[in-house]
């Protein structure tokens, strides 16, 4: 059983890793954790948030602790993003703030408020701007 589970780990959702983490699972004594995105300002590149995504199969347990550790040191928000999708286009959200601090529980959220919430932090560069804390 615990052989099955570790090789579940290595696939991402179309049955391939990627050659990167194909290769770093070589080798005992290192690891290594991807962070799915870093949404950043359209003008300066500076990172405004840290996310995790996953397509959302109604669990509530996707790891985050790597993304908090660097939100936190970075002061910036970090979020755990699940979505849903229909087929062809992404139908919502549950997301969950995990930075600075951690949130108890998903919001749903329409693919049209994420979106608003995202062009907040746009708006509110603080390289670009005066920076100010933005709710979600």
């Amino acid at each position: 059983m615990i052989e099955k589970i570790i090789i579940m780990a290595r696939w991402n959702y179309f049955d391939k890793g990627d050659y990167y983490s194909e290769w770093h699972r070589i080798y005992e004594g290192i690891a290594y954790i991807d962070i799915d995105s870093v949404e950043c300002c359209k003008k300066c590149y500076e990172p405004l948030a840290i996310l995790e995504t996953a397509m959302d199969k109604d669990h509530d347990n996707k790891a985050y602790t790597l993304i908090k550790k660097v939100a936190d040191e970075m002061k910036l928000p970090a979020f755990v993003v699940l979505y849903k999708h229909d087929g062809e286009k992404i139908s919502q959200f549950r997301v969950r703030r995990v930075s600075p601090k951690v949130s108890p529980t998903y919001r749903i959220a329409s693919p049209e408020e994420w979106l608003e919430y995202l062009r907040s932090l746009q708006n509110e560069c603080k390289s670009c701007k005066g920076f100010q804390e933005v709710e979600w």
